[in-house]
């Protein structure tokens, strides 16, 4: 599931909510549509072409309801028939689903209803439509039977429109006689906004808005103000991606001018008695995690990163005198968030740290953390993950007592740029390693990541150390292996290893600001504090992975089967 539109207004919404979609683009999707009324009746328009070819199907089309939506498949192959919107057997109501429902199989064998889709997004229409009353009746009636998480419109024939959240944003906006609605607030208009909360619902009627809770209780609710979150550099470059590396420096350096004076870090409510930090992420926010728990045993806080879609099932012990810290770049990440709500519900201290103002994951957690990285649209991460870093590494900093850096430190942050001989040799290898030791290992992990994400090569991270106990059986002329190492005190460890590749025709490279690697292949580093060092070497790797991706001809910022914000489970 990915990008929620709707529009609802006196003026034609059809090209209104196509923006809307391109807006989301950045989500990734693999198929999109809208449906609208015209003559009283529903129409859908489907694509698996992409959002360009979307508004090339409707951009003679006028109506002033419309939903749309961008899939990223969670049940059903790619096709214009699990594409959304969905149409209900009675071809009355029509409607867009983020969410998973976990149950549709036990509904549909319930239900007398006929299908076009292989999705449980229809199953859930089908319930809804098979329901007694008026349209807001019906749905929070199929809420109640449904198990998993939604945010969805529903757009009756005669222009009315239902909407509703579990555990899946949803937000409305209105300017005039305009309503917008959307599942991410950069596709609203308008300077402020409406959150539905959980199990909650809204009604849109005559172009006015209601709200209610789940027992259909009207409810008032009040505006909030949209947060902006600006971006550094504008199109720069020819990719999202590319432009986002290149902001690195100035994101890095926003970072620590908002946070200099120490106000944001001294509105953090901690523990009474702090003795330990658990972080939890997913994915590339996971990484920054690992790091930022390294960072605080360096100034003598234990501490532990974990994975999100783990967490809930592990055996760790909340503590109070602990603090958790949630780390994501959208502050939607379904995981992420069902571990936020976990360790809330035991009211214990929660910190979110994430890169979009007005996020869920801000609204769960007891503390907030921003990180400046200014919008990031690229699917996979880049500026906001060094920006995760650096933001752990100096409120560990203040934590300890420390004096942050002065600005001057990053004032000639280094860029690599590889010659396309450089960029062809690594893309002939069959097979790509990233290994490195402590800090090292786990650059050597975000590296591997953004490799598979956008190139698809099938590459691994390796803690050197563990080379020799299995993973040395796959050394062997069709391999290339890329060593980090930006701390000194494994130095001396990590030529062990490569030697050990060289010796079974291993390519090695490294990847390093010291000199002893005069015997390899080497991408020198600027030298800065050790500490700072993961940030500077990882630059490199994502700028790698790019040049691959672009050698390949695929577009790095739309990668295959995946989302920028991934808000199931």
């Amino acid at each position: 599931m990915c990008g929620i539109c709707g529009y609802i207004g006196k003026n034609n919404g059809v090209g209104k909510v196509v923006e809307g979609l391109k807006i989301l683009e950045y989500r990734g999707y693999d198929s999109c549509g809208i449906a609208y009324i015209e003559n009283n009746k529903l129409k859908l328009v489907k694509t698996i072409e992409g959002v360009d070819e979307l508004y090339n199907l409707t951009c003679d089309k006028s109506s002033n309801f419309v939903i749309g939506h961008t899939r990223w498949a969670t049940h059903g192959g790619v096709s214009e028939k699990n594409a959304h919107p969905h149409i209900s057997s009675s071809k009355k109501l029509a409607m867009v689903h983020n969410g998973i429902i976990e149950n549709y199989r036990e509904l549909k064998d319930k239900l007398d209803a006929n299908y076009y889709s292989e999705t449980d997004s229809e199953v859930f229409l089908n319930l809804i439509d098979s329901k007694s009353g008026d349209l807001l009746t019906k749905v929070i009636d199929a809420s109640k039977e449904v198990k998993g998480t939604f945010a969805i419109i529903i757009l009756s024939e005669d222009g009315e429109i239902v909407l509703g959240k579990r555990e899946s944003p949803l937000y409305l906006s209105n300017v005039g006689d305009e309503l917008y609605i959307a599942s991410d607030i950069l596709a609203l208009s308008g300077e402020n906004f409406y959150t539905l909360k959980d199990d909650e619902f809204a009604r849109i009627k005559n172009f006015e808005i209601s709200f209610y809770n789940k027992n259909k209780e009207k409810i008032h609710k009040k505006q909030e103000k949209i947060k902006k979150n600006e971006a550094f550099l504008e199109n720069f470059y020819k990719t999202h991606m590319e432009n986002e590396i290149f902001e690195t420096k100035n994101v890095l350096l926003k970072t620590l001018k908002e946070y200099e004076n120490e106000a944001i870090f001294s509105k953090i409510k901690l523990p009474k008695n702090l003795k330990s930090i658990s972080l939890i992420a997913c994915g590339t926010a996971y990484h920054a995690s690992l790091m930022g728990a390294e960072y605080f045993k360096e100034v003598g806080i234990d501490a532990r990163a974990y994975l999100a879609s783990e967490f809930r099932y592990g055996r760790e012990l909340l503590n109070k005198n602990t603090l958790y810290i949630f780390v994501s770049q959208s502050g939607e990440t379904a995981d992420t968030i069902a571990a936020a709500k976990l360790v809330k519900s035991h009211k214990l201290n929660t910190l979110a740290l994430t890169n979009t103002p007005n996020s869920l994951l801000n609204r769960i957690c007891k503390n907030v953390l921003p990180t400046f990285a200014g919008r990031e649209i690229a699917v996979a991460s880049t500026k906001a993950y060094s920006c995760q870093v650096w933001s752990l590494y100096l409120f560990s900093l203040y934590l300890a007592g420390k004096k942050l850096p002065s600005e001057r430190a990053n004032s000639n942050f280094p860029f690599i740029n590889f010659d396309e001989k450089f960029i062809k040799e690594i893309a002939s290898y069959k097979k790509v390693f990233f290994i490195g030791r402590d800090l090292d290992y786990i650059t050597a992990m975000e590296a591997s990541l953004k490799l598979k994400e956008i190139t698809y090569i099938n590459c691994f991270a390796i803690a050197s150390g563990e080379l020799k106990h299995g993973t040395l059986a796959l050394i062997d002329k069709d391999a290339v292996v890329i060593a980090i190492c930006t701390q000194e005190k494994i130095k001396t460890k990590l030529l062990s290893n490569l030697e050990e590749i060289k010796a079974r025709g291993g390519k090695v490279i490294v990847v390093s600001q010291f000199d002893d690697f005069k015997d390899f292949s080497c991408v020198k580093l600027s030298k800065f504090d050790e500490l700072f060092m993961p940030i500077v070497s990882v630059i490199p790797m994502q700028f790698l992975a790019l040049k691959i991706c672009e050698l390949f001809g695929y577009n790095p910022d739309k990668p295959r089967n995946l989302a920028k914000s991934v808000t199931v489970e």
